[in-house]
Order: structure tokens, then C-alpha cells, then sequence
């Protein structure tokens, strides 16, 4: 079952804009996404045991809530390039809905049919009728997702995590609800193009599932999630990432110069020696 639509959903008040999730553009923006990421970053790599918690949340035979920490304009296009490439463990067969600002939404409104829904985070009376609108979507669908950046505004990958109330409150509400933490950050290593690295993790459950406790539970596990992937990217070792998208194992420094330089038989790759030999030597 798709979003509710304008026309069939009169009760929404003013300040919601629904969304209106369209499996095929949803399909074909996925598509964009991929020719994009490919001009722009070498490569997308993913934490250990990132792909077991998408597997089991993309299963959940229920609602899903996904908290995204929010550095990048980035943010929401790898969400898409996820569930396309793993494709066969559900994620992308779930509907989908996303919170934006309004008059953002309102000047992309394509945006609207990847089931994005405007709210004014000015105004007091969003709180309770995003709630209101992701739950009645809960309550309608099948396998519904909610992908959300609960810190609410751009926020730096090296400062905690702090998070508005809105996922807890809707996670209190719903019934059978999963939680994912899924953190994302953006660094350059060897080549001239960044690289995206991916960490997952699902979020236990509180013994007393109220908003408070919901509340401390995902930013607990949203910092902790942040602080390991942090660890793997400082470390710089791409053996301890698997790449989902890009990633040679070397990093080249421009498509023609690197001819030239095969052409005299040398070497056109970018190579961290002293890292690799560390690598060896422990593995050995």
C-alpha cells in the first residue's frame, strides 16, 4: 500500500503535507542516485555486521523505524542506494515516508513521491500531527518504514548525538515496531573522491517502552553506533569495510595521466605503504 495522497487523506490539518510514495519513480530516482554517487564518490563502504541488521530490519513484518544521523546533503540518497543494492533482503520492498520542511517540500515537490511529508518546524503543532500522520500510516500498511534524522538539523559526525522527541514518541505509540540505527559518514582517504561509510545497528527494545525510555535508548544507541564507525574510519583500514559501491583496491590520480603512467610501465596507484605492511604483518 502506498501514501496517502491529498485527495484521499482530507483529515491531514495544514500543517502536514503528505506524502505520496511512488514505487517507480522511487525506482527511477534510485537509479539518479546511483549515476550521482558514481561521478562524485570512489567508493561506499559498509561496517561489519551492517548488512545482518538491514537484512533483519528489511524483514520485519511490521513498522520500521530508521534513525539516520544528519551531516550531509548526502543524507537521504544512501538510504536508496542500500536498499538497491541489497535488494533482495526487503528494504526496498517496504513503503516508505520521511519528514521534510515544508517549504522545501513544497518548492522539490518531486520529493513527495518517494514519500517524503512536509511538516513546519516552526510551528508547535507539527509535533503531535507528524506523529499523528507516520501512526495512521503505521496503522494502514503493511511493512511501512520511517526514515528519519531525529537530531532535527545538520549536526557534525564528532559532536554527540542529541535527538528530538518525535521518533520516541511514535515508537511509545506503535505497535510491533522495529528500530534501526544506521550512521553515515563522509571521508577522503586515498583518492581524490570521497568515500561513504556505513554503520547499522538495530536498537534493543526498552523494558518499558515509553517515550522517555524509547528516547534514551536510540541515542544511546545512535552515539555508540557514531563512536564505532568513527573508530573504523580513523583507523583507515578498507579491510575492515566491505564495498557496496566503488572501491578499487587502489586509488588512482586522473584517468589519462594513469595511461601515461601504465603506458611506461609504472605503477598508477595511490598506495598507503606503511599501512599496507601493517596489514601483513598482521594477518601473517
Amino acid at each position: 500500500m502506498t501514501a496517502m495522497s491529498p485527495s484521499s487523506s482530507p483529515s491531514h490539518p495544514p500543517q502536514i503535507l503528505p506524502g505520496n510514495f511512488t514505487p517507480r519513480f522511487v525506482r527511477f530516482f534510485t537509479w539518479y542516485a546511483k549515476r550521482l554517487f558514481a561521478k562524485k564518490f570512489h567508493a561506499l563502504r559498509t561496517a561489519p555486521g551492517t548488512h545482518a541488521a538491514l537484512r533483519e530490519a528489511g524483514a520485519h513484518d511490521g513498522p520500521l523505524i530508521v534513525l539516520l544521523n544528519h551531516s550531509a546533503w548526502w543524507d537521504p540518497l544512501v538510504p536508496l542506494l542500500l536498499a538497491e543494492c541489497w535488494r533482495r533482503d526487503g528494504l526496498a520492498e517496504r513503503s516508505a515516508c520521511a519528514p521534510m520542511d515544508i517549504e522545501q517540500l513544497r518548492k522539490f515537490g518531486f520529493f513527495r513521491r518517494l514519500g517524503l511529508f512536509g511538516v513546519d518546524p516552526s510551528d508547535t503543532r507539527s509535533f503531535p500531527a507528524m506523529c499523528e500522520y507516520v501512526l495512521a500510516r503505521f496503522g494502514s500498511e503493511t511493512r511501512p518504514t520511517l526514515w528519519i534524522t531525529p537530531q532535527g538539523t545538520f549536526a557534525d559526525v564528532r559532536e554527540p548525538v542529541r535527538m528530538r522527541p518525535g521518533a520516541a514518541a511514535i515508537a511509545a505509540r506503535a505497535k510491533n515496531v522495529r528500530v534501526l540505527s544506521v550512521t553515515l559518514e563522509y571521508a577522503f582517504w586515498l583518492d581524490q573522491r570521497p568515500e561513504i561509510f556505513v554503520r547499522a545497528a538495530c536498537v534493543p527494545a526498552p523494558a518499558s517502552p515509553s517515550t522517555p525510555h524509547w528516547h534514551s535508548a536510540m541515542e544511546s544507541a545512535m552515539n555508540a553506533n557514531a563512536g564505532e564507525l568513527s573508530r573504523l574510519v580513523i583507523a583507515r583500514d578498507a579491510n575492515a569495510f566491505t564495498p557496496l559501491l566503488g572501491g578499487a583496491s587502489s586509488a588512482n590520480i586522473h584517468p589519462v595521466y594513469d595511461w601515461w603512467l601504465r603506458l611506461r610501465g609504472k605503477d598508477a596507484a595511490l598506495r598507503d605503504r606503511q599501512r599496507e605492511q601493517t596489514h601483513r604483518e598482521a594477518t601473517a
